[in-house]
């Protein structure tokens, strides 16, 4: 074979070949599907949908990459855990209770809105039942009381709390920690304030007086 026919056969091949590509990616633009990730952005969250469906099912293994970042999200969500039972202790032993694991303990209302009542000073009802509805009432009255002091309440429903969410649990209380520390700073420059408008008489200017 001649020089010049392997270049035709070559050119042919290539022109075969771009194509053949031409027509995949014609045909998967037609039908919708993204194109693949770019290498090194693996992560079930960057990943284009019909790649996570298909990691689901097939329930593949996580790269290592993705288990350093599984494993540092984890362990911030146990240091906040144990962080936020800590501080929702400190107040609820002023109403002589306690709790121990903040996802299972919050889950009836009953803390929560205890937790509030100490925060706020103002006396909430409550259903004292112990069916999934009474729970599900409880945290509803802890949600819409803080919904009436204009607090913004993001994707947190009660049947959330009810059901343990960790993420959510731990979000809800985060907005109450900030909600309250703002309420105590408004209060203390307030009553700055005020003592300085009103400064108490010393003794010896009551004294003098006639």
């Amino acid at each position: 074979m001649s020089s010049s026919d392997e270049e035709t056969l070559s050119e042919r091949s290539c022109r075969s070949e771009r194509s053949c590509r031409s027509e995949r990616s014609y045909r998967s633009e037609r039908s919708g599907s993204l194109s693949p990730c770019p290498p090194g952005d693996t992560l079930p969250w960057n990943l284009p949908l019909h790649e996570q469906k298909k990691r689901k099912s097939q329930d593949s293994v996580l790269d290592p990459a993705e288990r350093a970042v599984v494993r540092v999200a984890d362990e911030r969500d146990r240091v906040q855990k144990k962080t936020f039972t800590k501080w929702a202790n400190k107040h609820l032993m002023k109403v002589r209770k306690h709790i121990n694991d903040l996802y299972e303990d919050l889950r009836d209302g009953h803390n929560l809105i205890s937790l509030l009542e100490v925060l706020s000073g103002i006396k909430l009802p409550r259903e004292k039942g112990r069916m999934r509805f009474h729970r599900l009432q409880n945290v509803q009255i802890a949600l819409d009381f803080l919904k009436q002091r204009q607090v913004k309440l993001v994707n947190i429903r009660n049947d959330d709390i009810t059901d343990g969410n960790p993420k959510l649990t731990l979000g809800l209380i985060w907005t109450i920690i900030l909600h309250f520390q703002e309420q105590n700073k408004t209060q203390k420059n307030k009553t700055i304030q005020n003592k300085a408008q009103f400064p108490p008489q010393s003794v010896s200017s009551i004294r003098k007086l006639p």
